[in-house]
């Protein structure tokens, strides 16, 4: 009975508790919604970065029956300052790390690790940064413009006139997509704090249980060739009644110590009594 206790309770500790269940499930749901987001940004990256490919290469048609045309006057130099489209590999960079910061959360929640946990934690507050460092950017200055290369594809134009007539939406989505990573961040904490304490109850139930279990003397059944006889002294008859104790385990033996004493203390007394004899006549 007392070891289907102990499993049940052991049992009863591994199961989680109604408040770290809610705690994972939605942990689960918000990084669900930060890897559709990577998702969708690392394939309109590689949408973007396909067709500013395919705007480059030039095209090998059948040639012309007419003259050739004039050559064309050189192009005015341009004003920016990077020609690498810089700009689809940092967007598809991005969604790529979102997309595995999600991942990384999920697996924390999986397996219950901690170690995961935080640095799931620590991915978010990174990718928090960068988005801080970003809008500022975007917003306190223009001069991010020159560095765009230039647009062949027209995908950036597209983008950006959809931000102006969609001012409003765009803002409630940015503010969606805040609120989740926030969340995700706080939830990842509390998560992390209630399963460290619930690992330290576990230990404190573990530790009790081991000092109820374990006995205070050792009353493990000996052979009766190993135990002898049992005594019959008035000493190991209290012992035996009042607290249970076989004192034939022990080494202390009253009827054995008044047998060795006796004989070896009678020629003490009488040398004693003989000084004192001696004391009196002298």
């Amino acid at each position: 009975m007392a070891r289907r206790s102990d499993v049940g309770a052991q049992r009863d500790r591994d199961k989680p508790g109604a408040y770290i269940s809610t705690l994972r499930a939605l942990l689960r749901l918000a990084n669900a919604l930060l890897a559709l987001i990577g998702l969708a940004m690392l394939g309109y990256a590689v949408y973007m970065y396909l067709k500013f490919k395919g705007t480059e290469s030039p095209s090998f048609g059948p040639p012309s029956p007419s003259p050739a045309p004039p050559a064309p006057a050189p192009p005015p130099p341009s004003s920016h300052k990077l020609s690498f489209p810089w700009f689809i590999f940092a967007f598809g960079g991005a969604g790529l790390f979102t997309f595995l910061t999600a991942v990384t959360g999920l697996a924390g929640v999986g397996w219950n690790s901690r170690w995961l946990l935080g640095t799931y934690s620590v991915l978010l507050v990174i990718m928090l940064l960068v988005q801080a460092a970003v809008a500022i950017t975007l917003f306190a200055d223009d001069s991010w413009r020159k560095y765009l290369p230039p647009d062949q594809t027209g995908e950036f134009h597209k983008i950006e006139r959809f931000v102006k007539h969609k001012l409003d939406v765009c803002r409630w989505v940015g503010l969606a997509v805040l609120i989740v990573q926030l969340l995700s961040l706080g939830l990842a904490y509390a998560l992390s704090a209630a399963q460290q304490k619930l690992l330290d109850i576990s230990d404190d139930d573990d530790d009790e249980a081991w000092g109820r279990r374990r006995p205070l003397l050792s009353t493990e059944a000996a052979s009766p060739m190993e135990r002898g006889q049992a005594r019959t002294d008035a000493w190991s008859t209290r012992m035996r009644e009042k607290y249970g104790l076989d004192t034939s385990d022990f080494g202390y033996d009253p009827a054995r110590d008044d047998a060795q004493s006796g004989p070896s203390s009678h020629p003490i007394r009488q040398d004693s009594a003989q000084q004192q004899r001696r004391c009196v006549v002298m």
